[in-house]
This record gives C-alpha cells, structure tokens and sequence, in this order.
C-alpha cells in the first residue's frame, strides 16, 4: 500500500469509530429512558422493586460510558460532583473505586482529551462543569479528537 491507501484507510477507520462512538452514545441514552419509563410504570402500577433485567444491562455500563449516559440526558452541563450524584442515583456501583471523585475527574479529562466532552470554566478559568459534545463525528470531522 502506499501512502495514500494508508490515508484513505485512515480516514475510513475514524469515519467508523465515531460512527459506533454515536451509535453507542445513543443506544446508551435509549436504554436510560427506557428504564426511567419502566420504573415510572412500575410505580404507578404499585409494582414494588425494581426489573433486574434492566438494571443489569444498565449497571454492566463501566464507568465511562455511565458518565457519557448522564452527561447525554442533561440538557445543561454538569459538575463532577453532580455527575457522581446521578450515577448513585442511576444505581452505578461506585463502592468498588478506592477514591470515585477522582476516577469521574480522570475519566472526565479522558473524555474531553477525546473529543467528547468539553470543559466548562468560569471567568478566573476554573472548570465547573462539563457537556457532551452531541455530534462526535463532526467534532471528529473538525479535528477535535487526539491520535
């Protein structure tokens, strides 16, 4: 192959990834409101507990991918601490993490080194929150994600 083949593969394996990333992202929010909906019928039917099947496939998230599903259904972004609020509340098991706080921060900075979220900083240029980016493959397509 010569260089060109290796850009146009190149370029075809980035155009794939960012198109699963979003695929993923989506899928990953559709199964969150899936579960917000069965526990809303639950609790109006008088239905006590909770569906083990649903809370399995959303507990079996790793963290970063929870991050990016609570990140996803917020319409504003979110501090870190906050972002560990609602995955407690979402049910992630967060007791196995020696310190949770900086595994959300490390996995945070992960994300925005990625392309796929941003930082929010206030004017002495603290971070104080963070936001999904929404369309990962034309953030991609901008140059927004690191080799």
């Amino acid at each position: 192959m010569n260089r060109d083949e290796y850009l146009r593969t190149l370029e075809a394996v980035e155009e794939e990834t960012a198109k699963l990333l979003s695929d993923r992202s989506r899928i990953d929010l559709r199964l969150m409101q899936l579960k917000t909906t069965a526990e809303s019928l639950r609790a109006l039917l008088g239905i006590e507990g909770l569906d083990v099947k649903i809370d399995s496939i959303i507990g079996a998230l790793g963290i970063t991918d929870a991050i990016r599903e609570v990140l996803a259904s917020s319409k504003i972004p979110m501090s870190p601490s906050v972002i560990k609020s609602e995955l407690v509340n979402r049910g992630v098991e967060l007791a196995e993490y020696a310190n949770p706080a900086a595994v959300i921060h490390n996995t945070l900075t992960r994300l925005e080194k990625q392309g796929e979220v941003v930082r929010v900083q206030n004017p002495a240029g603290q971070t104080v929150a963070y936001s999904l980016v929404k369309n990962v493959a034309r953030r991609r397509a901008l140059g927004g994600f690191e080799a």
